[in-house]
């Protein structure tokens, strides 16, 4: 909390007017950026719907490399942080899943709509691949930092082609 207090120039008692305790203060700050990414995803989406799984990784991908970078950091390494802190904390586990099962929910819907012939169940599947490859691209990138939407989408793509 000294760290944080330090960063904000505001007193001890001005960053406690905002948030009780450290773990209020990250719960705000991974949900806030939560919020923030899915309202970005969502514009994506939305402007240049994806026609394929790779089509929408390569799309979605930059796109996160893009909202991650700021001054003086990058949000994928915090996000593993914000992960970490979600194994000890029940609250933020549970906004964290949420925020992800909507996400993945939409990525059932368009996932459907690329096999028109697919039921729920595969739709499902397909949702829960496409999100596994999201994350872990996060979590490739801030570790190895050498993984870009081009190689994961391509490397997509040679597997549904295999």
């Amino acid at each position: 909390m000294q760290d944080i207090i330090r960063a904000s120039d505001l007193s001890a008692g001005a960053v406690y007017s905002y948030f009780k305790s450290k773990d209020d203060l990250i719960f705000a700050a991974v949900a806030t950026s939560l919020d923030d990414l899915r309202t970005m995803l969502d514009e994506t989406m939305r402007r240049a719907p994806a026609k394929s799984a790779d089509d929408l990784i390569g799309l979605l991908l930059p796109a996160i490399t893009k909202f991650a970078a700021r001054d003086g950091y990058d949000l994928r390494r915090i996000a593993l942080l914000g992960w970490s802190e979600a194994q000890r904390s029940e609250r933020l586990r549970v906004a964290i899943q949420s925020h992800y099962a909507a996400f993945r929910a939409d990525l059932a819907k368009l996932a459907a709509s690329w096999r028109p012939s697919s039921n729920a169940a595969d739709a499902d599947a397909m949702a829960k691949l496409l999100l596994t490859v999201l994350l872990g691209a996060v979590v490739q990138s801030a570790i190895m930092g050498d993984a870009t939407a081009e190689d994961i989408a391509r490397g997509l793509r040679l597997l549904t082609q295999a």
